[in-house]
């Protein structure tokens, strides 16, 4: 007995997969012993089937018929067909994860938003590509497609990139293209989170649903049930999964977990007890007929495994197989929900250990991961909503030694924006460094002033890459840091202040924070005359001190032992006035710090490294906006520190109106013009 065969008379049980599992036999093992289903965690949602490089070298080939690769999806649709296991197809359309490329003129950020038209015409051809390409290479493998995910929100549709370009009616369009494409035995669903919600229960029915099955669009509606212990309550649920019932489509279970932080026994019972409840209510309303439940899936296989752990920031423990494939009580109190206890075996799962290595999977050149500066207690600034500053790492996949960049983006102390951070990043990767992208504390909400934070953030940075020194290969190199405008001054206050920085953990106090070389992009230098306000109003607040600011005016405050500079700005910068580089430049010359200094004549403020990929218009990862996404969510559920509410309302239209801030175009000629500052500093680099 196991799960499917438990279930088999009334749905298919699924579990979600990563690329990781799927080159895990183990994990195959247990995923075709105990599931006749699965999905494809993250690698089958638009950002990888949309290719980046095809559509941003040749726009106009591809405007209205984007390029498409199917290279992340192929494996599992290959794992699929050979072990013949259904899938369901997750997500066709979706807010998130979508690139804004897409919506743009020329697939480039930096320019306008393209018509609805040309949306509409770039959906469609999307979608018939995807369908056609897994129906002609992979007929009858995929029963259903989640065609498109979460677009109710507050109340009413959610506005997003979507609803701008096209309107609130690019749902049913979607369904309309997926209809005209999918073959018929395939089942198109609506997917959305927190379902059993009375309101958006209520506005899912009536304004997605009906809507859709007027026009025969809509085969299922998608309850993901990402539940948590007390959270929803088991009849609330029971009522929104009889509603959805009774429209007479099918039912799918789509992404099931239940959030649990404590291990304990007496917890892990708990949960049990909580699956069971869920599960009998499964079966219930698939008996009596109040709802054609036709699958269950699992949101991922082990505890291990589950991406609640990053997302909740605690350790999660939400599903029935744990370690090495074990079975938890969960597991059984889910079988016990469908047959009897005499007819249930215990799971003892028979895998050698070489099945619980990776086998197979693509070495990639690069490592890219993310750690932690401060430890547990260490950090504490009051408005960080639970993030902690960090590190994102570049890396190459050898064992050679090589000198590091640590970058540090800009964005008025406000933000740590993404096209200042693995664009830079990986600029100095792909000539040889190995690199890092500082996420330091910052305050959308201008409301904390943040005074040294910023500071002791980079200084832990820089101690904490040469305390891993030998892990990250980069011992007896150079380590330079790089910032961008607010970025800068981040970095010029460490290079003129890295011995007042006093680290108390004893596992860093002795290691140097001195940076071997100092890279300034546009810097916010002064708190004089040439100031840029609003950078120093968040980090020192509206009334700061004479002291705080001859200490955070830079120019004041070069030393004998400053490290050496690499300063660069454009003469027509209208954000930070020139004259910060000009005052920082003459202070190093006064203290006879080495240092090379370029103003360009032409180019706007923010052009990170002004190369081809940041010309085509790709900003590179958002994870450098953890915090300042943290912050706008809990201003807008009015939890905010000290916010008034003319920022609260100033941020809810920033970041939830669903509106882009315009884009007028790119002077490409600039690539010949400051778009050789890399080169400049690459020589500067390479000579220290």
């Amino acid at each position: 007995m196991n799960l499917k065969t438990a279930y088999e008379p009334y749905f298919k049980m699924g579990a979600a997969i990563s690329r990781w599992n799927l080159h895990t036999p183990a994990h195959t093992k247990l995923l075709t012993a105990q599931f006749n289903s699965f999905t494809c965690e993250n690698d089958m949602k638009p950002m990888y089937y949309l290719d980046k490089d095809a559509n941003k070298k040749d726009p106009e080939k591809y405007n209205l018929s984007p390029a498409l690769t199917f290279e992340n999806a192929i494996p599992y649709l290959e794992f699929a067909k050979d072990n013949k296991i259904a899938m369901r197809g997750h997500t066709l359309v979706w807010h998130n994860q979508t690139p804004k490329w897409f919506f743009c003129e020329r697939y480039n950020e930096n320019f306008p938003m393209a018509d609805r038209e040309t949306i509409l015409a770039r959906l469609e051809s999307y979608i018939h590509g995807v369908l056609d390409f897994v129906q002609t290479n992979y007929p009858g493998i995929i029963y259903a497609w989640d065609v498109v995910n979460e677009i109710v929100d507050e109340g009413a549709f959610r506005k997003s990139i979507w609803t701008e370009t096209v309107g609130e009616d690019f749902f049913i369009k979607a369904f309309e293209f997926a209809r005209k494409y999918a073959a018929p035995e395939v089942s198109l669903f609506y997917n959305d989170y927190e379902t059993a919600q009375p309101w958006k229960r209520d506005y899912i029915i009536a304004n997605v649903l009906k809507p859709l099955m007027d026009k025969g669009l809509v085969d299922g509606m998608g309850m993901q049930s990402h539940l948590l212990m007390d959270h929803p309550n088991i009849s609330e649920y029971r009522t929104a999964l009889e509603m959805y019932g009774s429209t007479g489509l099918q039912i799918h279970i789509t992404e099931l977990d239940m959030h649990n932080a404590d291990p304990s026994e007496e917890s892990m019972h708990a949960l049990a007890t909580r699956y069971q409840e869920f599960f009998q209510t499964y079966l219930d309303a698939k008996k009596s007929g109040k709802a054609n439940i036709t699958s269950v899936t699992f949101w991922n296989l082990l505890d291990e495994n589950s991406w609640l752990s990053g997302f909740r920031r605690e350790t999660s423990y939400p599903l029935v197989f744990k370690g090495k494939c074990e079975a938890k009580e969960a597991y059984y109190a889910v079988l016990k929900a469908a047959v009897s206890d005499d007819s249930i075996d215990k799971w003892v799962p028979d895998y050698s250990e070489e099945d619980y290595k990776l086998q197979g999977m693509p070495t990639p050149d690069i490592k890219r991961f993310r750690e932690n500066i401060w430890q547990e207690n260490e950090y504490n600034y009051e408005a960080s909503y639970g993030f902690i500053p960090n590190v994102f790492a570049y890396l190459h996949n050898d064992d050679v030694k090589r000198d590091c960049m640590l970058v540090i983006p800009g964005g008025g102390y406000c933000m740590c924006c993404s096209h200042e951070g693995e664009l830079a990043a990986m600029e100095f990767y792909n000539r040889g460094m190995n690199a890092f992208v500082l996420s330091y504390t910052t305050d959308i909400t201008m409301s904390v002033p943040l005074h040294k934070q910023p500071l002791e953030d980079i200084s832990r940075a820089v101690r904490f890459i040469r305390k891993n020194a030998s892990k990250y290969n980069i011992d007896g190199k150079k380590l330079v840091i790089m910032g961008f405008s607010a970025g800068s001054h981040v970095c010029g206050s460490l290079a003129v202040h890295f011995d007042d920085v006093i680290d108390n953990n004893p596992e860093y106090a002795d290691i140097s924070n001195r940076p071997d070389g100092v890279i300034l992009s546009y810097p916010v230098i002064t708190t004089g005359e040439y100031t840029h306000a609003d950078s120093v109003r968040t980090l020192l607040g509206a009334n700061p001190t004479d002291e705080e600011l001859t200490y955070f005016s830079l120019e004041k405050q070069v030393k004998d032992n400053t490290p050496p500079c690499f300063i660069w700005q454009t003469e027509e910068d209208s954000v930070v006035p020139v004259e910060n580089s000009y005052l920082f430049a003459n202070a190093l010359r006064e203290k006879k710090i080495p240092f090379a200094h370029y103003v360009f004549p032409r180019g706007f403020h923010g052009l990170t490294v002004a190369n081809d990929e940041f010309f085509s218009g790709w900003s590179g990862g958002e994870y450098s906006m953890e915090q300042t996404m943290r912050a706008a969510f809990a201003v807008k559920e009015g939890k905010g520190v000290n916010v008034s509410e003319k920022r609260r309302e100033e941020l809810t239209q920033q970041f939830f109106s669903g509106k882009e801030q315009p884009a007028t175009g790119i002077d490409l000629s600039l690539k010949e013009d400051v778009g050789l500052w890399t080169d400049l500093a690459w020589a500067w680099i390479k000579n220290l």
